[in-house]
C-alpha cells in the first residue's frame, strides 16, 4: 500500500515539483535582468493571483474527490464543478475588464493597468484546467497529470528564456504590447495557461452541459469552508509578499520575495505530496485500520520533511550562488531558515488536517486557518513598517506553528488518532535545533552543514532501522 502510495506520490512530483522547478530554475534569469524594484512588482502580482485561484475555485477540487468518489456520482459532480468553476472565471474576467482603471489605481499600478490583465487572463485559463486536472488524479492517471504539466511548464520557461534573450523588444513592445521586462514572464505564463487547456482538450471533451442544483449545493456547502480555509492559508503564505511593496522600501520588498524563493524546494515537495495523498486519504477512509495508517504517513512524512530542511541549509551556499546571483537581493537572506521551519509546521499541519476532511468537518479548517491568519495580518500590519522584513518571515513561522497545535489537539479530542507524537516531537526539535546551528553558528559551512546532515542520517537510520525494514516490505 505504501509503495503504491509513494509511486503515486513521486509520479504526481513530477508534474508538481518538476514544472515548478523548472520555473523555479527562472529566478536567477529574473534576478539578473529585473532590479529589486522590478520584483517586487513580479512578486505582488503573483501574491495576488494566489489569492484569486483560491477564490475563483472555491474549494471544488476537494469537493471533486469527496463526491466523485460516491457510486454513480463522478459524471454529474464532474459537469457541475466544470460549468460552476468556467462561471466563476468567466464573470470575473468580465468584471476585471470593466473595472481595470479603478482597480490598477488602488493596487498603485496605473501607470500599467494592462499588468491587471495579463494576470487576470492567467487566472482563467488556470480555472478551468483545475477540474480536468483533478479528474486525471482522480483516475489514477499520474503519468499523463505529470506530461501535461511538464509540457505546460517547458513551454513557459522556453519562450521566458526566448524574450529576455533573444526577442527584439521593439518587436514586442510594437505587436505584444510589451514595454517592459517585468512583463516577458507575464506573457509566457499567459501563453501557457492556455496551452493547457488544449493539452486537456481529451477530458475537457467529454464534459455535458449538466448542472445538478441539489449536488452543486451539497459541494458549496463543503467547498466553501475549504475556500475560506485556503485564502487564510494564502493569508499566511502570501500576505507578506502582497503588502510590503505598500508599506516598506520596494528594494527590501524585491530581496525578500527573491531569497524567500529558496525555500520552494520545502514547498514543492509538500506540493508533491499532497497531489498524492489526497484521494488516497478519502479512498482509505472508511477502512478498519485508516487511523493507524493516518499515523504512520505523518511519522514517515515528518522525517522526510526534517531531513530537506537540513539539505537545503547544509548546501545553501552554493544554492544562493545559483540562484540569487545579485549580491543586493541577498540582504533577505535570513528569513530562509525561518520560512524553511515555518514551511515543516505548515506540512505537519496540512497531515493533522485529515481528520476534519475526512469527517465532513471543513469548517474546522477555516476557523484554524482564520487565526494564523490573524496572527500574519496583525504582525504585519502592525510590525512590518517599523522592523522590516523579517517581521513577515516571524509572523509565518508563529501562524503555521500556532496552527499545527491547535489542529493536533482539537483533532486528539473529536476524532482521536494514534500518532507517534514524541518521536515526531524529538525528530522534529532535533532537525530545527541541528538547521539553526548550520546557519547561525557555523554560517552555513558547506563541509560542516553536510557533516551534520549525514549525522541525523545515521541517527534516524540507527533508531528507525526495523520501522525503515518494514515500510519496504509493503
Amino acid at each position: 500500500m505504501y509503495k503504491k502510495l509513494f509511486g503515486d506520490t513521486v509520479i504526481y512530483g513530477l508534474g508538481a515539483i518538476l514544472p515548478r522547478l523548472i520555473i523555479f530554475a527562472l529566478t536567477p534569469l529574473y534576478i539578473l535582468h529585473l532590479d529589486n524594484t522590478e520584483y517586487a512588482k513580479f512578486s505582488q502580482l503573483y501574491s495576488a493571483i494566489a489569492f484569486l485561484n483560491v477564490i475563483l475555485t472555491f474549494g471544488f477540487e476537494t469537493a471533486f474527490f469527496r463526491y466523485a468518489s460516491e457510486e454513480n456520482l463522478y459524471k454529474r459532480v464532474f459537469n457541475t464543478s466544470f460549468w460552476f468553476m468556467f462561471a466563476n472565471a468567466s464573470i470575473f474576467l468580465v468584471l476585471l475588464y470593466l473595472f481595470q482603471i479603478p482597480i490598477a489605481e488602488f493596487a498603485n499600478y496605473s501607470d500599467h493597468p494592462d499588468y491587471l490583465m495579463w494576470f487576470g487572463w492567467i487566472a482563467f485559463f488556470d480555472t478551468i484546467c483545475v477540474i480536468p486536472f483533478a479528474v486525471l488524479r482522480f483516475k489514477s492517471r499520474p503519468i499523463m497529470y505529470s506530461g501535461i504539466r511538464i509540457v505546460q511548464n517547458l513551454f513557459q520557461v522556453g519562450l521566458t528564456f526566448f524574450l529576455f534573450l533573444y526577442a527584439s523588444p521593439s518587436f514586442l513592445s510594437n505587436y505584444l504590447g510589451l514595454n517592459e521586462k517585468v512583463t516577458y514572464p507575464f506573457f509566457a505564463n499567459f501563453a501557457a495557461a492556455a496551452l493547457g487547456v488544449l493539452l486537456l482538450f481529451n477530458v475537457i471533451k467529454d464534459v455535458r452541459f449538466q448542472f445538478d442544483k441539489v449536488l452543486f449545493k451539497k459541494m458549496f456547502h463543503y467547498g466553501y469552508p475549504i475556500m475560506l480555509a485556503g485564502l487564510a492559508f494564502m493569508l499566511n503564505e502570501n500576505l507578506d509578499k502582497l503588502v510590503q511593496r505598500n508599506i516598506i522600501s520596494e528594494a527590501d520588498a524585491g530581496s525578500y520575495s527573491g531569497c524567500y524563493k529558496l525555500a520552494m524546494i520545502m514547498t514543492l515537495f509538500v506540493t508533491a505530496y499532497r497531489m498524492g495523498i489526497e484521494p488516497f486519504l478519502f479512498k482509505v477512509a472508511k477502512n478498519a485500520d485508516s487511523r493507524k495508517t493516518y499515523a504512520d504517513i505523518l511519522f514517515y512524512f515528518s522525517l522526510i520533511c526534517n531531513v530537506i530542511i537540513l539539505g537545503i541549509l547544509a548546501n545553501l551556499s552554493w544554492i544562493t550562488a545559483i540562484f540569487i546571483p545579485t549580491e543586493s537581493y541577498r540582504t533577505a537572506m535570513d528569513i530562509v531558515p525561518i520560512i524553511l521551519a515555518a514551511n515543516l509546521f505548515y506540512a505537519l499541519y496540512y497531515n493533522l488536517s485529515t481528520w476534519y476532511k475526512v469527517t465532513d468537518q471543513t469548517y474546522v479548517g477555516t476557523v484554524i486557518s482564520l487565526i494564523g491568519g490573524g496572527i500574519t495580518i496583525l504582525m504585519n500590519v502592525l510590525l512590518l513598517r517599523e522592523y522590516g522584513f523579517m517581521v513577515s518571515a516571524w509572523a509565518t513561522f508563529i501562524a503555521y506553528a500556532t496552527m499545527m497545535v491547535i489542529s493536533y489537539i482539537w483533532g486528539q479530542k473529536k476524532y482521536k488518532i494514534p500518532y507517534k507524537t514524541p518521536a515526531i516531537i524529538g525528530y522534529m526539535v532535533l532537525a530545527i535545533f541541528l538547521s539553526f546551528l548550520q546557519y547561525y553558528v557555523f554560517k552555513s559551512n558547506l563541509v560542516i552543514g553536510n557533516l551534520l546532515l549525514f549525522s541525523y542520517l545515521g541517527f534516524l537510520f540507527f533508531t528507525q532501522k526495523s520501522t525503515i525494514k518494514l515500510l519496504l516490505k509493503k
